[in-house]
């Protein structure tokens, strides 16, 4: 594992890359396209890491509320009809075409590239994007030295890197993931749209616990969606250990669900862990699908997972994409995930050592002080002392001077009268 990561950071690390500044429209993120044979301006589209193919309205879909192409008067030559392609729980009906596109002046290979002109959506009663643009390892067609593209996060802003990806970004290359995927096409009417694709697992743990799931556990990852997509077996199998007892969980209309909780959240919810040995592992935290938010009525979390009714697929949206460096690396079928939690911890770390350093040269600062003050306040109660003693033995030695003044004036009345006395005597 270790080395697989090794030689797949050496051998892109000195790839050249463009970068794209994503739109973000709460809560999706939106690509740039000018469509040159189609349109003449450009048009933001629903970027998605898991179509096998691009999605455009045309003017049959009357859902569609923004663009639509006119495919009669493009004159688009279509190369098969009536194609079926399922998107969540969405089936997308209509005519591959073939088009030129760019991004910010980005060419495509000069050979055409293909998309699905669709004119009806199953189960949705409007359709309110521009359009679905795929870029995955089952559909990259720039024109770019390595078949690279990377997603970065800032907080909601996303940059997409085109053709490469940013090692500096990367500070421990031992924090890595990287993994191995498997593409798959049982899910189309058409074997040569490759729909599926996704890292396989042997094992799932929900906390420390195991679930069997056959072996056969599939985990992949998409830009296109903003929650965490769980099989709906396994999500009703682990609710009460996905979800805290205590929360009461309400589901909302829009598909997630709204809980009672506080700012423990992160150790009452459950992690969900995808193994396949000790070193190749993935795992999904609280903090990855929860927004928690507090008011003044209380707290509550917002709990981005959505029940996957159509398949057994772990689809991992942006909600948890936003926490990791990610790149999909087209050439290697591998997947690549750089968790930057890391780098928090790791500023995190250098930002207590640095408080703890200061805090060290203050106490020392100021134990000096108090040390030279307190030697200072004793020397001067020496210097006190001695000069109170000095005062003293003066006053002493002035006593005994006086006292000797004082015996000397008394001795002379009584030296007299001594005399008198004696003379008397005789």
């Amino acid at each position: 594992m270790k080395f697989f990561i090794i030689i797949f950071l050496f051998e892109f690390s000195e790839s050249k890359y463009e970068i794209i500044d994503l739109k973000f429209d709460n809560p999706l993120y939106y690509i740039p396209l000018k469509i040159c044979e189609i349109l003449t301006e450009t048009y933001y589209f629903l970027l998605s890491s898991n179509l096998p193919i691009s999605f455009y309205p045309t003017m049959k879909c009357k859902i569609c509320t923004k663009l639509k192409i006119n495919k009669t008067k493009l004159n688009l030559i279509s190369i098969q009809e009536n194609i079926k392609i399922p998107y969540y729980h969405n089936n997308y009906t209509g005519t591959i075409y073939t088009h030129k596109l760019s991004i910010n002046n980005l060419p495509y290979f000069n050979n055409q590239s293909k998309f699905i002109g669709f004119d009806q959506v199953s189960y949705k009663s409007s359709f309110p994007f521009n359009g679905i643009f795929s870029l995955s390892y089952l559909n990259y067609n720039f024109n770019t030295t390595e078949k690279i593209f990377a997603f970065q996060f800032i907080k909601d802003n996303c940059q997409l890197h085109l053709g490469g990806f940013d090692e500096s970004l990367i500070k421990y290359n031992e924090s890595i993931k990287s993994f191995k995927i498997v593409k798959e096409n049982k899910n189309s009417n058409n074997s040569f749209y490759n729909p599926i694709w996704y890292i396989k697992f042997n094992s799932i743990y929900i906390n420390d616990s195991p679930y069997d799931f056959n072996n056969n556990i599939k985990l992949t990852f998409d830009i296109g969606s903003d929650k965490l997509h769980l099989p709906k077996k396994f999500f009703f199998d682990n609710m009460n250990k996905l979800f805290p007892e205590k929360s009461h969980c309400q589901i909302d209309p829009n598909g997630f669900f709204k809980c009672n909780c506080d700012d423990n959240f992160r150790n009452t919810f459950g992690n969900i862990t995808f193994y396949n040995n000790k070193e190749e592992f993935f795992t999904i935290y609280p903090v990855d699908y929860i927004i928690y938010e507090t008011g003044i009525t209380g707290s509550q979390c917002i709990t981005k997972i959505k029940i996957n009714y159509e398949n057994d697929l772990f689809i991992v949206g942006n909600i948890v994409l936003k926490n990791y460096y990610s790149i999909f690396n087209v050439d290697n079928e591998s997947f690549a995930a750089y968790r930057k939690e890391e780098d928090n911890i790791d500023n995190i770390f250098y930002f207590i050592l640095t408080l703890i350093i200061i805090c060290v040269l203050v106490v020392l600062m100021f134990g000096i002080y108090f040390f030279r003050k307190k030697c200072k306040r004793n020397n001067n109660i020496r210097y006190n002392e001695n000069e109170e003693n000095q005062e003293n033995d003066q006053e002493e030695e002035n006593d005994y001077l006086d006292d000797d003044d004082n015996m000397d004036n008394i001795q002379e009345p009584i030296n007299p009268g001594q005399g008198e006395s004696s003379e008397d005597t005789e």
